[in-house]
């Protein structure tokens, strides 16, 4: 089974999903519709309401308030999305210009904020205090990553380990949430609700250090962002890490430079790119990707066989395999 199939399978579902989001946007402010639907519109592969919505079908669950969650997910991701913007003063997103570049930056945090709130919202009204449980720490501890990661710019003795950390919750741990949610809503046994969170993480991880690794290769039009988007405001990802750990004495030292200097011209760029190349950094983080990907798929082990967990297979290797 291939992504393709996936989605075409999962057409319907995904249009329930969009229908809630669509709906739940409504507000008497009309900046938020405004904003909100320049977000969502913007292209997202709604990975996390995917992973949700084939996590509850490879439990078993034949309901139909995965559609709802899976919006809850997308809600909480683009949140987080909105404030990222602002805080890296981007302007391009999925290939468009971002929100805070259209809207202002007051907006956009005010936007997010109400993201935030309505996800949570409307998870309270499901009565199902492990529903809660699960997104209230995820929102919690991925406020943490984008604390971790604020703190780690420009730190050049970020270690791969300390890295991962922020990756995992920053990132990962709302994937394995959504995972994570489609077991609940199945009422899983606990041996598959835990298959699925740590399918999720490890999933999770290798979906953001591909990111990481693109930043260092995509064309601008198959990212959706700047290329070099994270040297630029100085982000130590994993292929620098890699970099710093195998170059020369004198390459580290303009690397160094680099950073501390900030934002970097054509020439510095050009040679920070030229030595990821060399030392293959951005090879590494891509098979550190892969990696992950093949634990996250043995994870899936104690969930029996079926179209979904082909699926959950499939996305797997999708966001492995991915340009963009």
């Amino acid at each position: 089974m291939n992504i393709e199939q996936v989605w075409k399978d999962l057409e319907k579902d995904l249009a329930g999903v969009e229908q809630c989001l669509s709906q739940n946007l409504q507000s008497s402010a009309p900046l938020i519709s405004e904003v909100g639907f320049h977000m969502l519109s913007g292209g997202g592969k709604r990975i996390r309401p995917l992973l949700l919505l084939l996590s509850a079908k490879a439990c078993g669950y034949r309901g139909a308030r995965h559609h709802l969650l899976g919006s809850i997910v997308e809600y909480i991701h683009t949140a987080s999305l909105l404030h990222d913007d602002v805080i890296d003063e981007a302007s391009i997103r999925r290939g468009q210009a971002s929100a805070n570049r259209v809207f202002g930056n007051q907006a956009s945090i005010l936007v997010g904020d109400f993201l935030y709130s309505k996800a949570l919202y409307l998870a309270v009204r499901e009565q199902n205090q492990e529903i809660m449980d699960v997104l209230s720490d995820a929102t919690t501890v991925m406020s943490e990553g984008e604390v971790m990661q604020l703190a780690s710019i420009g730190n050049l003795d970020l270690t791969e380990g300390e890295y991962l950390t922020v990756v995992t919750n920053k990132t990962a741990v709302l994937i394995s949430a959504a995972c994570h949610l489609g077991a609940i809503l199945a009422d899983a046994p606990s041996s598959h609700k835990q298959a699925l969170v740590q399918f999720g993480l490890d999933v999770g991880i290798a979906f953001q250090l591909i990111d990481d690794a693109l930043d260092y290769a995509a064309q601008e039009g198959k990212l959706g962002k700047k290329v070099g988007k994270d040297l630029m405001e100085g982000k130590v990802t994993l292929p620098i890490v890699h970099l710093l750990r195998h170059s020369e004495a004198a390459e580290k030292s303009r690397i160094q430079r680099i950073f501390e200097n900030g934002t970097p011209d054509a020439e510095d760029a050009t040679f920070v790119l030229d030595c990821i190349d060399k030392y293959d950094s951005m090879d590494y983080t891509l098979k550190q990707a892969r990696s992950y990907v093949q634990t996250a798929k043995q994870h899936l082990d104690p969930i029996e066989g079926s179209p979904a967990k082909d699926a959950l297979f499939a996305v797997s290797d999708y966001i492995s395999r991915r340009e963009r």
